[in-house]
């Protein structure tokens, strides 16, 4: 058993005590305190000092951390060591608390994704089941890998949420959030929920946003919102998140005073995706084209396009110093007249052609030699809005034809496409305007991976906004040109 394989992240003493004195502040007194996944205890330890007349439970799959914390806990304590698998170990929770009995469940699950056990090699899982009721298309892009702690937080919640409980648990921040979400669209209500972020690096040496979840379901009403604080140290109120129309938001106070959540009549999309960067994406030395491996490249002209990359967009950077070769105008497009048309570019390709059959994602399957996607006739538009998906502020840019071709973006950018830089101009301000922004912040969750998606930029209403920007009859009359031309594409 590896430590990856359980996402071992001890808690040290010190973080440990300040997640005790958080729960004291609710000023919940609890008969039984239950860590479902308890290590070499400090966490355990630390609720029976701050609640020593308390009986505290531990279950712990690790043989060799029960030893450890067996070792520290005499006959006069409460304390119950239960070395057993979480996943199996529901019933024995069961037993140990009572319906009538005021809970409180608190610890450290594993900061692990399930993608990560198994690719690890390991066995520690939970049943697999489609807990989030996700498409089958977003398993294949990935969206149905999950942190195992959310699972474990998650299940705790579901199965003990009707008993008085108070649940307090580290994890990662967008674990929280998706808890926070799942209770919601569920209607798991609560009394009160707050959210303290802490640095995971100082503690765990680990590069991750986290917080200090805490849920308090001693009492139902129908709250949907969490307060969030500055940090798990200092305790100053920031913001609360909220829910609105299925959606978590990030900050509901600004969003309730800049409320733009609809649908664009601009359809944003995502920039070229290829997965294989050193083949298809060429550095322009001079009047040469260098490839990833430092290989001078001389192929035809016609299928080359400027490209601009995540960090060009978001520093304003918007000199042409990249090509890229696009094989496809559109997905699944055949690919083998390049061999007719453009020989030297479909030789090149094929000399390359190991790379390609090393992309790992399945969306490349069954497809035409050298795919790519996320292209259609929206790439080929003269004139583009864009924005990087990955860089933690709001920069839009202006993207003109670069010699007489559209300048093409990689699959880390959202664009919208516009006819003319008029139309690009009138959006831009729009897009830019103080009344967009605020909506913006409001909506947009800045320590996510990728906090600027196609599916938050598809949700703002710009026709709300141009009735207060412009006139409304202007706006309209380029939206429904869009719309149609959106339409012609399919």
């Amino acid at each position: 058993m590896s430590e990856k394989e359980f996402g071992d992240f001890q808690t040290p003493p010190e973080l440990a005590n300040i997640m005790l004195s958080i729960v004291k502040e609710t000023h919940i007194a609890p008969d039984i305190i239950i860590e479902p996944t308890c290590g070499v205890g400090a966490i355990l330890l630390a609720a029976h000092a701050a609640f020593p007349s308390t009986h505290v439970a531990g279950i712990e799959i690790n043989k060799a951390y029960c030893d450890v914390l067996s070792a520290q806990v005499n006959d006069k304590q409460q304390i119950t060591i239960v070395n057993a698998d979480i996943f199996k170990s529901m019933a024995i929770i069961k037993e140990i608390s009572a319906p009538c009995e005021t809970c409180l469940f608190i610890g450290n699950p594993p900061w692990v994704t399930n993608a990560a056990i198994s690719a690890a090699g390991g066995t520690n899982l939970p049943v697999k089941e489609n807990t989030r009721g996700l498409r089958g298309i977003d398993a294949i892009t990935g969206k149905s890998n999950f942190d195992i702690s959310e699972y474990i937080i998650m299940k705790m919640i579901e199965t003990f949420s009707a008993h008085k409980s108070l649940f307090a648990f580290l994890c990662k921040t967008t674990t929280a959030r998706n808890i926070l979400k799942q209770c919601w669209n569920n209607a798991l209500y609560y009394k009160d929920a707050s959210l303290f972020p802490f640095d995971a690096k100082k503690y765990f040496s680990a590069a991750v946003d986290a917080c200090f979840l805490v849920m308090d379901f001693t009492e139902r009403t129908t709250v949907t919102e969490c307060a969030v604080y500055d940090s798990i140290e200092n305790r100053r109120y920031q913001n609360r998140l909220g829910f609105f129309q299925g959606k978590m938001i990030a900050d509901i106070d600004n969003f309730n005073s800049y409320n733009y959540l609809g649908k664009s009549d601009y359809i944003w999309r995502n920039g070229i995706k290829h997965d294989c960067a050193k083949v298809m994406e060429l550095d322009i030395i001079g009047t040469k084209l260098r490839n990833g491996y430092g290989e001078t490249v001389d192929i035809e002209d016609t299928l080359l396009f400027p490209l601009l990359k995540s960090s060009d967009i978001a520093n304003g950077n918007l000199e042409i110093r990249k090509n890229i070769i696009v094989p496809q105008k559109r997905v699944g497009e055949e690919t083998a007249l390049i061999k007719r048309k453009y020989p030297k570019t479909w030789k090149y390709l094929s000399d390359h052609i190991t790379d390609f059959s090393m992309r790992k994602s399945v969306v490349y399957k069954n497809k035409p030699l050298f795919s790519i996607f996320s292209v259609g006739d929206y790439s080929f538009s003269p004139v583009k809005i864009a924005i990087s998906g990955l860089y933690k502020h709001l920069a839009f840019r202006i993207l003109l034809p670069q010699q007489k071709k559209s300048v093409m973006l990689d699959d880390t950018c959202n664009f919208i496409a516009c006819s003319t830089e008029a139309e690009a101009d009138m959006i831009y301000a729009l897009l830019t305007s103080v009344e967009t922004r605020r909506f913006l912040d409001s909506i947009i969750f800045w320590d996510s991976k990728r906090p600027v998606t196609t599916e938050l930029l598809n949700s703002i209403d710009l026709k709300k906004i141009a009735r207060k920007q412009y006139p409304e009859l202007r706006y309209e009359s380029l939206a429904k040109k869009q719309s149609g031309a959106q339409i012609a594409l399919f």
